[in-house]
C-alpha cells in the first residue's frame, strides 16, 4: 500500500539519523499526526491500522554521486534529501498534501538546520501514483478497491451486526464507537475513517462541517 524510498546525500544524516527517519516514515501514526496548530490529527481504526502498517515499507539510499545546482555535491554543501512515496494511483491526489507535509517534517527534524527545507529546495518529496492493477500482494495484482477491502476486512463481522458502516467517501468500513467521525443527514447516519473524509463529504452535499 505504501512503499517509501529515502535518498540522502553523503553525510546528510548520521547512520543512526537515517534509521530514525526511516522508522518514523514507516509509522502510520506519524503520517496522520497533526501539526501543533491542527491538534492531534487523524487516527485510523485500530484493526484497519494494523493491516495498513503491515503494507508499509521503507528503504534508504545514499547515492555515491549527487548533482545539484549543476555541480557534484560535497560534504560541505547543505544536505539534500529526496523522499519518494509510492501509492495507488487513485489515492495520489487526495494524499499528496498530507504525505508531503509529513515526510518534510520528519526529515527536517533530523537535520542540523531544520528550517532550511522550508526556505530552500533541499528536501523534495515525490508522490508517485501507481497504475491500477500494478501493485502485487500475496502473489497477485491488487487494485485500489482491493486494498480498501483489505482495510475493511477486520470490521466485516461488526458491519453485519450493525456496529460498523462504510465510509461514503473512501469506502472503508468504520467501527461505530466514540472516536468515529460521524454525521446524520436527513435521518441517515454516516461514518467516516477520518475528519478529512467527513469534511469532503459534507462539502459535496453543500453542508458546512461542524
Amino acid at each position: 500500500m505504501m512503499f517509501i524510498e529515502l535518498f540522502v546525500s553523503e553525510a546528510a544524516l548520521t547512520p543512526e539519523g537515517r534509521r530514525r527517519v526511516a522508522r518514523r516514515l514507516g509509522v502510520l501514526q506519524e503520517m496522520t499526526a497533526g501539526t501543533p496548530e491542527e491538534g492531534e490529527g487523524e487516527v485510523m481504526a485500530p484493526r484497519s491500522a494494523a493491516v495498513a502498517a503491515a503494507m508499509f515499507q521503507v528503504v534508504v539510499h545514499e547515492p555515491e554521486i549527487w548533482v545539484a545546482s549543476e555541480r557534484v555535491l560535497t560534504t560541505q554543501d547543505p544536505p539534500r534529501c529526496l523522499v519518494r512515496v509510492h501509492v495507488p494511483g487513485p489515492w495520489r491526489k487526495d494524499m499528496s498534501e498530507t504525505l508531503i507535509a509529513y515526510a518534510t517534517r520528519i526529515v527536517s527534524e533530523e537535520l542540523d538546520d531544520g528550517d532550511r527545507p522550508y526556505q530552500e529546495p533541499t528536501v523534495q518529496v515525490h508522490v508517485v501514483g501507481l497504475t491500477e492493477g500494478s501493485i502485487g500482494l500475496l502473489g497477485k495484482a491488487h487494485t485500489s478497491n482491493d486494498l480498501v477491502e483489505m482495510l475493511s476486512e477486520p470490521y466485516e463481522a461488526d458491519a453485519a451486526e450493525g456496529k460498523a458502516l462504510r465510509d461514503p467517501k473512501c469506502g472503508v468500513l468504520v467501527p461505530l464507537d466514540e472516536s468515529t467521525a460521524t454525521v446524520r443527514l436527513d435521518g441517515e447516519l454516516y461514518a467516516f475513517c477520518c475528519r478529512g473524509c467527513r469534511e469532503e463529504f459534507l462539502e459535496k452535499r453543500g453542508q458546512r462541517p461542524a
